[in-house]
């Protein structure tokens, strides 16, 4: 079973997953360690976490480690080039494969790829940041947003976490409406006083995924009522249904298909139904073809199936059964 080995590679603003398997489809371990987004930490930072997460996914294989045959990585940041450049450097310090054998791209494609099973349609990730992909049944792809936290990001963790940093200081001036908000934001955040808050941003510096953290406040904050946080999660709903709208007309898949396939994929979704109810509304009001659809696959198995190809074989439906079944053991373990 263990004769050809791939690796797929699933690297986002927060974590970074490793996944082993065969070219069958059979998922010998998994790892996980920090981001992956070198723009957020540098090349150095994400080649320890490379080596950290590929350990940890050996030794839950309980198999000594040896060279792949092939890897495929999809990284947040991963736009350019450059980008794609280094990241194969980082590969080939850690001697993980042949050199020919490397793929890198956005985490998008990974995610489209692992959600819909290789089918056409669209895919909107709404985690430690934003972006939504495309791609159709002639083979065109486009991609919306992914732009960062400082120029874009909107709808994301990160941009939540910031409203409702922004909504708690707007309340503390009085330029604000009401709202808990303020309190717990001092409260995780370890203020005495609001106007600690700028020591923190400003001299401190928070990371990405410290503004992120927050923005599970401003969720269970609506989900409780609170008429700010409701605003914040209607607007950053609003805004992802944007790019889903984006992607559908710049491939004109409304004009071409009778239902889009739409995979959600971050951390956001795991706020349930006070995120994804006025998510799914605000896209349809959009996109009246589009339907929110379950991930078939996560997107590291995703990253898996395009090793899998990049060795010129197509993901048989044995293959794909192989798959599924395991991450559903997994998710049951």
């Amino acid at each position: 079973m263990t004769d050809s080995i791939v690796i797929g590679v699933d690297g986002g603003g927060t974590h970074l997953r490793v996944a082993l398997a065969t070219r069958l489809g059979e998922v010998l371990g998994v790892g996980k360690a920090g981001t992956g987004n070198y723009h957020d930490v540098g090349a150095d930072q994400v080649e320890t976490n490379l080596e950290l997460a590929l350990s940890r996914a050996w030794t839950a294989s309980q198999l000594p480690p040896r060279q792949a045959d092939a890897i495929f990585l999809g990284l947040g940041s991963i736009t350019t080039d450059e980008d794609r450049a280094t990241i194969r450097s980082i590969v080939r310090n850690i001697s993980l494969m042949p050199d020919d054998c490397i793929g890198v791209d956005h985490d998008l494609h990974i995610a489209l790829m692992g959600g819909l099973a290789g089918a056409a349609g669209i895919v909107l990730i709404a985690g430690t940041g934003s972006s939504c992909y495309g791609r159709s049944d002639d083979g065109r792809s486009w991609l919306a947003g992914g732009w960062g936290h400082v120029l874009d990001d909107v709808g994301s963790s990160y941009w939540m976490g910031l409203q409702a940093m922004i909504a708690a200081i707007r309340e503390y001036d009085g330029r604000g409406e009401e709202t808990c908000l303020r309190a717990r934001i001092a409260d995780t955040l370890g203020l005495t006083t609001m106007r600690e808050i700028m020591r923190q941003v400003d001299l401190e510096g928070m990371t990405r995924s410290e503004v992120a953290a927050l923005a599970r406040l401003t969720t269970q904050a609506a989900f409780e009522g609170d008429k700010v946080a409701c605003r914040i999660v209607y607007q950053g709903a609003a805004e992802l249904a944007t790019l889903v709208a984006t992607v559908s007309a710049k491939l004109d898949l409304a004009n071409t298909v009778n239902q889009i396939p739409v995979t959600v994929t971050g951390g956001l979704t795991n706020a349930g139904a006070v995120f994804m109810d006025p998510l799914q509304k605000a896209i349809k009001a959009r996109v009246p073809q589009a339907e929110i659809v379950d991930s078939k696959l996560p997107p590291v198995l995703g990253a898996v199936m395009l090793a899998i190809e990049s060795l010129g074989e197509s993901v048989s439906s044995r293959v794909l059964n192989n798959l599924v079944e395991c991450n559903a053991a997994a998710s049951h373990a």
